[in-house]
């Protein structure tokens, strides 16, 4: 029978292991965080201050803009940049033979292990954009707009060598919290990428790689909600990005898809828009005033628009899983 004085230190060791625990747990939490989604809590979530962003290329100081205290490339410069300094690279484990028709898009910081992408997807061709570090092959030109500047950064230098399928994807393959978006066992992206319904992409055009709704679904994005609630800048912001992006006044009441900025798009859809479009949108990403959560999440809620959807794009979510991913 334990004595008082034993029970005492077992309680305490079974509390200095727990906090330990706790500790890595936490650090760990953080450490491995993408900047393209914002660990262990869902992406339209504001964060509460705008980061500070590197130029990569000095823009000419009287055109151009300044944020969080550095000065940004002029549209020019971004277009010169991406045309003379991006190569379209995408790599794949032999390149003597042909490579897959289909290709695995995404950013990452420097200290972010995407080694998974080529061992784990042998059959997948891949282009990874370091966004802030020039010490690679693949990068964007500033560290600004989260995922949406490699995406569309890809689209601007691979425009007319694109593989017949395009998925989009965050750098961080699985796990919870910080795959807690992806839909497929363990939230893995391998999972989800193996057992992906190529057929329906080049069929539809487009799909969301996440089927359960929320958040995203079915009216997230309410451009004049009144009365407006301060937490919703992408509200707030929407109006003028859409007349900006779009060149319109067609500004829809409602913008609703799944979050996070996943997905899968055909050669063809990409090409129904021509590449100044991207350019523009890119152009836009770089040089507006938005902090990164809220110009990142303008487009999280406009990629579905962009090729080719309703803007209130939520299907069904027995549907939804049929056709992405074979789950009939």
């Amino acid at each position: 029978m334990r004595t008082r004085r034993q029970m005492e230190w077992a309680a305490v060791a079974a509390f200095i292991v727990t906090a330990f625990f706790l500790f890595r747990l936490q650090f760990n939490y953080f450490s491995t965080q993408a900047y393209s989604t914002k660990v262990g809590r869902p992406s339209h979530y504001e964060a509460e201050e705008p980061p500070q962003y590197r130029v990569v290329k000095d823009g000419d100081a009287s055109e151009a803009v300044e944020v969080s205290g550095e000065v940004l490339p002029t549209m020019t410069e971004v277009s010169a940049t991406t045309a003379e300094n991006f190569e379209p690279t995408p790599t794949h484990k032999d390149s003597t033979s042909p490579l897959p028709d289909r290709i695995v898009v995404m950013g990452k910081i420097a200290i972010e292990d995407t080694s998974w992408v080529s061992s784990q997807l042998p059959d997948w061709q891949n282009a990874i954009y370091t966004v802030d570090s020039t010490n690679t092959s693949l990068h964007t030109s500033i560290n600004k707009g989260n995922e949406a500047n490699p995406y569309l950064t890809y689209l601007v230098t691979n425009y007319d060598t694109l593989p017949s399928t395009i998925v989009f994807l965050h750098a961080h393959r699985d796990g919870f919290p910080r795959a807690w978006h992806t839909d497929a066992v363990n939230h893995d992206n391998v999972e989800a990428l193996r057992s992906l319904n190529i057929n329906f992409i080049q069929r539809n055009g487009y799909a969301n790689l996440r089927c359960i709704w929320d958040p995203g679904c079915p009216a997230e994005v309410q451009s004049f909600r009144d009365p407006p609630e301060t937490h919703r800048t992408i509200e707030a912001a929407m109006p003028k990005a859409w007349r900006e992006l779009f060149g319109n006044e067609d500004v829809p009441n409602i913008l609703a898809t799944p979050c996070c900025s996943q997905f899968a798009v055909s050669r063809e859809q990409v090409l129904k828009r021509p590449i100044e479009d991207y350019q523009r949108y890119l152009d836009w990403l770089i040089r507006t005033e938005l902090d990164d959560d809220t110009s990142g999440r303008v487009f999280e809620y406009l990629w579905h628009v962009i090729f080719g959807q309703d803007p209130v794009y939520c299907p069904e979510l027995t549907q939804c899983y049929c056709d992405v991913y074979g789950r009939c």
